[in-house]
């Protein structure tokens, strides 16, 4: 649909569009809280462990998570350099 095509659905009211925009509004919010905890989950401290056994699991899947972004990094700029010398 155009810009230019408009369609005509009935008269609007003040009383109207008072009404979509609050209604807008408290979308806005809910999505805005949606999002706030949604971050606030993500960026949340890690549990301490239960026990020695999951701390050292927890340590080693950190490691190789770093580890992996390492290795990544370093095929990355490998091909990157590779591309820029043809």
């Amino acid at each position: 649909m155009d810009m230019n095509d408009t369609v005509q659905t009935g008269i609007l009211t003040l009383e109207d569009l008072q009404r979509q925009k609050a209604e807008a509004l408290e979308e806005l919010r809910a999505q805005k809280q949606v999002m706030n905890d949604t971050a606030r989950n993500l960026f949340a401290p890690i549990a301490p462990a239960a026990n020695k056994g999951t701390a050292i699991m927890r340590a080693f899947n950190t490691g190789m998570a770093v580890f992996d972004g390492a290795m990544l990094g370093i095929k990355l700029m490998k091909k990157v350099r590779k591309i820029f010398r043809r």
